[in-house]
This record gives structure tokens, sequence and C-alpha cells, in this order.
């Protein structure tokens, strides 16, 4: 059989969210599968051909510009096509078809300005094409799932779940940087759906009784009237001395980090799968997280789930960890046992198996 992976969108210096994904899953899927062929289609002539194992698959560019999907119908012909993230070719319908979702934040986090209500309604519109059209389905989490059934209508009996694994982190050799002694944690972009506004508020809550610790924050700003906000916030409460940025972290760097932290805290509105969570238990730290999206599913019983909204309930979960004996062993021992249970070779190994069975 000749596989057709769309490697897109592919970031070759750092991977991260929907790019790390897509590249996970295209790379897996290469080591445990020596029998088909694949042919890896890319948008653009990347800068560096992608590090792939094995010799059962070739590069393929399209080349760029708005309709470059439509490409496909002159290249190089699979018997089966993987698209990385619901958008499929609008005037070309592959022999069969599999499409992978991720999440639908645009959909729940779009602001009411008339652009973005624009930007909503056609990506609203090319996913309802492409999820309608292909073949079967495959989301990351069974959130996911359900969001594509209640937003597209799509039956249930269409989709699977296959379940990501995620990066060890810390069996990476640290690489030190400064940090104060006692503080929380938070890994990812620093723009509204990841909640950065809620959990400094929480913080600032909770660092009234704990003087002693401090807030670090790691990701690059999404730079705009949200993270002004955020920043207003910080010096209304004259937290700057208490709250620390820092940019995007290599990983040595963020093993060193995740160490050392006293917890995770992650409460976002809506992740398609929530890599932190799974690092930082990987790393043998506590971890707040939310309980909504895939977030709860992924933590379950292994993590202090809360209310994203609320403040007041993220500020609580960061005193139970500081303040309740052997919490933090317990979340520990709870988490290291929870992140075992994913793998990215369990899941490429779900993918072809869905693959197989379903053509």
């Amino acid at each position: 059989m000749k596989i057709g992976i769309l490697l897109h969108p592919y970031d070759e210096d750092k991977p991260a969210g929907l790019a790390r994904t897509i590249f996970e899953l295209t790379k897996g899927m290469l080591e445990v599968d020596d029998k088909n062929e694949y042919i890896i289609f890319t948008k653009n002539v990347p800068r560096k051909a992608p590090e792939l194992p094995g010799k059962n698959w070739t590069l393929h560019p399209l080349g760029g510009g708005r309709f470059w999907l439509e490409r496909l119908r002159r290249a190089p012909r699979a018997d089966v096509y993987v698209f990385n993230t619901p958008v499929m070719p609008l005037f070309w319908r592959p022999p069969k078809s599999i499409v992978i979702a991720l999440d639908f934040a645009y959909w729940y986090l779009a602001s009411l300005t008339i652009p973005d209500q624009y930007r909503r309604f056609v990506t609203y519109l090319i996913h309802w094409i492409s999820l309608k059209k292909a073949d079967h389905i495959v989301t990351i989490s069974s959130a996911t799932k359900e969001d594509v059934v209640k937003l597209f209508k799509v039956p249930p009996e269409k989709i699977s779940v296959v379940l990501c694994g995620f990066k060890k982190i810390c069996a990476i050799p640290e690489k030190e940087i400064p940090l104060p002694e006692k503080f929380f944690f938070f890994a990812g972009i620093l723009k509204l759906r990841k909640n950065i506004l809620n959990i400094v508020k929480a913080f600032a809550e909770f660092q009234k009784s704990h003087p002693g610790y401090h807030l670090v924050l790691a990701g690059n700003p999404a730079r705009g009237a949200y993270y002004d906000s955020v920043l207003r916030f910080i010096q209304e409460e004259h937290l700057e001395s208490h709250i620390r940025f820092v940019s995007h972290l290599r990983d040595g760097e963020l093993s060193y980090v995740y160490r050392r932290a006293e917890a995770l805290v992650f409460p976002t509105f809506i992740e398609g799968f929530g890599y932190p969570v799974l690092e930082a238990m990987d790393c043998g730290i506590p971890v707040i997280t939310s309980n909504q999206s895939s977030l709860k599913e992924i933590g379950g019983d292994a993590a202090l789930l809360v209310n994203p909204h609320d403040p007041h309930d993220i500020a609580k979960a960061m005193g139970s960890i500081a303040e309740t004996p052997g919490l933090r062993d317990i979340l520990i021992k709870k988490g290291k046992a929870r992140a075992e249970q994913f793998s990215w070779h369990k899941a490429c190994r779900g993918m072809l198996r869905i693959i197989q069975e379903v053509f």
C-alpha cells in the first residue's frame, strides 16, 4: 500500500503544538512500519529534509500558493492520504482519505469583531467540507471527537481516537538557568487560549498568603491587547518581582525548570491534547490543569482539576499543593504512572491499525 502523508505545517527548527504532533505521528508511523511505501508531501521545498527513519519514504514538495493542495491531483499517487489537519483539496477527491483533527479553539475563542467572525466562518466551512469528504477521521482525544460530532454533525462511528505520546523532556541533560527558590511553572505560548491572565490572577491571590513563592511563565508572547492586559494586571498588583517571564526554553533548560518547579499550572481553556501535562508528570512534579477539553481526560485523577474560568479555584489548588502534607508526593506518584500510559509508539501503531482496518 502507498500511504501519502501531508506533513504540514512543517517547522524544521522548533516543532511545537500542531507542528510537533504532525511530525511525531509521521516519524512514528515510519518507525513501526517498514512494509508500506510512504510519500511525504510538504507545501514548500524545506530548507532541510525531514529527519525521518527508514528507507520506505520519498519527499514530494507540492509548491506554495493558496491552492497548493490542489496539486495533489498531479503528484505521485497514493492509495490512502492522511491529512494532518481538517483541510483537504476543494476540487479533487483522493481515492481514500483520513483527516486528523486536533482541536477547534477558533470556534470557542474567536472575538466578536467582524474580521474574527469572518475568519471563524471561513475556517469552519473549510473544516466542514473536509470532515464530510473524508472517509475516516482521527482525533487526538475523546474531547475533540465530541466536538467533531457536535459542531460538524459527523456520525461517531466515522471517528477513531488516537491519544498522542509526548517527549520525555527530563531524559535530556539539564542546562541551568537562573530560577527563584520556590515557584509554580507554566509552559506554552502566552496568549488567550492559554488562560495566562487567570493564572496570574490566581497567583496574585495565592501569593498574598504565600509571599515566598514566585510564578515562572515560559513561552513566546503573542503580542496584542490580551498580552498587554496581563502586563497591566501584574503592574497594578505590584507583582513584577514575583512573576518572571522567560522566552522559549530549549529542551535542556525545560528539563532543568520542570525538575525544580513546585508544580505545573496549566489550566488552559482548550487543548487538543496538552503535552506539558504529561511532560511534567514524567519529570516528577504535580500538575494543576483544567477540568474541561482534553485536559481532564489526559490528567485524570493524577492531576488537580480546576475551573479555568475561576482564578479562585486555581489559587486554591496552588494552596493545596503548598500546604497539604503528602499531597505533592501522591500526585507525583500518580503522575508518573499516568505518563507511562502514553507513547508515540503506541499512538502510531494505533494509526497504522486504523489505516489497515478502514481500508
